[in-house]
C-alpha cells in the first residue's frame, strides 16, 4: 500500500528527529537533576506544565485547523487567504493570552510556588506568546509535509535552547531564572527565523484576511482547545496535586520518572501522530473510506509492534537507566515509571482509534470524553496520593489513560470503525511479555552493564521471535531484502 509507505517514509523523518531529541532529553537529564536541587527541579516541572496549558488554549485549534483544512484551501487555491488568517489570528490570540496569563496567574499559583520564583511567570508569559505563534508556522510546514525541514528546526531549536540555557546557569545567572532566560532567548530566535522564512515563501498580508476562514477554522479547533487542554490536565495534574499533599523534593521525584518513562514513549508516539493525519486525510479526499479504513488496520497494527517492546523493555531497564541518568538520588521515583509507561502507551493506541471523530468533524466529543477523563484523575489523585504518595499519582494516571482510551474507541468506532487485527497484537504482546522476562534475568552487576547488555539482548530476541512466529512480517522482510538485492544487481 503506497499510503503505507509514505506514512513510513514520513514517520522515519520525524522519528529521525524524535531520536534525536530524545537524546536531547537524555544528555539534558542527568544535567538538569544534577544541578537543580530535587525541590527546584519539581518547581521547573510544574513552571513548564503550567506553560503546556497556557499554550494549549492560546493556540485556539489553529494547528488541528491547519491540518484539516490545508488540502481544502490548497485544492480552492485560496492558500493566501489561509495563511494570512491564520498567521494574524494566532498572534493577536497568543499576544491576549500571554497578557492574561500574567495578570491572573500569580494568584492561581500562590499555593504551588514558593513567593521568591514567582517572578519566573513573567519569563513564562514571554515564552506563550513565542510558543503560540511558533506553532502557527510549524504547522503549516506538516501540513506541507515538509517533513525533514520540520525536523531539522525542531532539533536545532531543542539542543540550542537547551546549550544555551544551561550555559547561561553555569557561567552568568544560576538557578531556574536563568535556564528560562536561555529559553526565551532561544524562542524568540527562532520565530524571528520563521517568519523571515514564510515571509519569502507565502503571500501573507492583512488584506487576505478572512472571517470566513477565521470562523471555520475556530468552529473546527476550538473544541480541540479543550481535548488539548484535557489532554495536558490528564498528564499533568497530578503534579500540582503532588505539589499540594506531599510537597517539592516528592514532586521532583515523581516528575523525574515520569520525564523519564515520557521521553521513551514519546519516541514511538509523536512520528506516527505527526505523520498520519495529512495522510489519511489525503487518502479520505482523493480515494474513499474503504482505502482509509485499511489503511488504519495495517497502521494500528503495525503501531503496536513497534511499541510492544518499548514498553516491556523500559519497565525491564527503568531502575538502571535512573540510577545512570539522574544518580541514586531518584532511585524513588522508579516506581511510577511503569505505571506511566504502560498508561502513555495505551492513551497512544488513542490517538489511531479515534480517528474516526477527527474524520467525522465530531471534536466536541472528544473534547466531552476528556473532560469526563479528567475529572476522574483529578478525583483518584485526591483519593490516592495521601495514601500511596508518588505510587498513588501514577495509578491515577494509568486508571485514567484506560478510562479514556475505552470511551473515546467507542464513540469514534460509531462514526468510522475499522477492523483490529487481534490475533497479531496479542501475539506482539506475548512475544514482548517474553522479552521482558528473559532480559531481567541478566544481571550486569553494576546499572550502566545492564544497559550494555539488556538492551540489545532485548531487540535481538524480540526480533528474532517476530521473524519467526508472524509470516506477513516475515514475508515482507524478504521481500524487501530480495528487491535490494536485485537493485545492488543492476547497479
Amino acid at each position: 500500500m503506497s499510503e503505507i509507505r509514505a506514512l513510513l517514509k514520513q514517520s522515519s523523518h520525524y522519528f529521525g528527529g524524535r531520536i534525536v531529541i530524545m537524546a536531547a532529553g537524555f544528555i539534558s537529564f542527568p544535567i538538569l537533576t544534577r544541578i537543580f536541587s530535587v525541590g527546584e527541579y519539581g518547581i521547573l516541572g510544574l513552571i513548564t506544565t503550567t506553560i503546556f496549558i497556557a499554550v494549549a488554549i492560546g493556540k485556539f485549534g489553529f494547528p488541528n485547523s491547519i491540518v484539516r483544512f490545508y488540502q481544502d484551501f490548497k485544492s480552492q487555491k485560496s492558500l493566501s487567504s489561509f495563511y494570512s488568517t491564520m498567521v494574524f489570528s494566532a498572534a493577536g490570540i497568543a499576544a491576549f493570552m500571554s497578557i492574561l496569563f500574567i495578570l491572573v496567574t500569580p494568584f492561581v499559583l500562590i499555593r504551588f510556588i514558593e513567593a521568591n520564583t514567582s517572578s519566573l511567570l513573567f519569563l513564562a508569559s514571554v515564552l506563550i506568546f513565542v510558543s503560540c505563534t511558533t506553532d502557527i508556522f510549524m504547522s503549516f510546514l506538516r501540513a506541507e509535509q515538509i517533513t525533514k525541514l520540520y525536523n531539522l528546526i525542531i532539533v536545532i531549536h531543542r539542543y540550542g535552547s537547551l546549550s544555551l540555557s544551561i550555559f547561561i546557569v553555569f557561567f552568568i545567572i544560576k538557578g531556574l531564572y536563568g535556564f528560562y532566560i536561555g529559553q526565551v532567548i532561544s524562542g524568540i530566535m527562532l520565530l524571528t527565523f520563521l517568519i523571515y522564512y514564510c515571509s519569502k515563501k507565502w503571500r501573507i498580508s492583512a488584506k487576505s484576511f478572512s472571517k470566513v476562514i477565521l470562523g471555520d477554522s475556530i468552529k473546527f479547533g476550538l473544541p480541540l482547545v479543550w481535548a488539548e487542554l484535557g489532554h495536558l490536565v490528564l498528564n499533568y495534574a497530578d503534579r500540582y496535586m503532588v505539589q499540594l499533599f506531599l510537597g517539592s523534593i516528592p514532586l521532583g521525584l515523581y516528575t523525574a520518572g515520569y520525564n523519564l518513562a515520557t521521553y521513551v514513549a514519546e519516541v514511538i508516539i509523536y512520528p506516527i501522530n505527526y505523520a498520519m493525519t495529512p495522510i489519511y486525510m489525503d487518502i479520505l479526499v482523493n480515494k474513499g473510506e474503504e482505502e482509509t479504513r485499511e489503511f488504519f488496520t495495517k497502521l494500528f497494527t503495525y503501531f503496536v509492534l513497534i511499541i510492544s517492546p518499548v514498553v516491556f523493555g523500559f519497565i525491564a531497564v527503568g531502575r538502571d537507566l535512573l540510577m545512570v541518568l539522574a544518580s541514586s538520588k531518584y532511585i524513588e521515583a522508579y516506581t511510577v515509571l511503569p505505571y506511566v509507561v504502560i498508561g502513555q502507551s495505551i492513551y497512544a493506541c488513542s490517538i489511531i482509534l479515534n480517528s474516526g471523530l477527527f474524520i467525522r468533524k465530531k471534536t466536541h466529543l472528544m473534547t466531552i470524553i476528556m473532560i469526563g477523563g479528567c475529572f476522574l484523575n483529578v478525583g483518584i489523585n485526591i483519593v490516592l496520593i495521601p495514601r500511596f504518595g508518588i505510587l498513588g499519582a501514577a495509578q491515577a494516571t494509568l486508571i485514567s489513560y484506560i478510562f479514556y482510551t475505552v470511551i473515546i474507541t467507542y464513540y469514534a468506532f460509531k462514526e468510522f470503525r475499522f477492523r483490529i487485527d487481534y490475533g497479531r497484537i496479542l501475539l506482539y504482546l506475548a512475544i514482548g511479555s517474553v522479552m521482558y522476562w528473559v532480559i531481567n534475568m541478566v544481571d550486569g552487576k553494576s546499572p550502566l552493564n545492564n544497559l550494555i547488555t539488556k538492551i540489545p539482548a532485548g531487540a535481538i530476541i524480540y526480533a528474532v521471535l517476530i521473524l519467526v512466529l508472524d509470516k506477513d512480517i516475515r514475508d515482507a522482510v524478504f521481500r524487501n531484502l530480495a528487491w535490494k538485492r536485485k537493485s545492488l544487481n543492476r547497479s
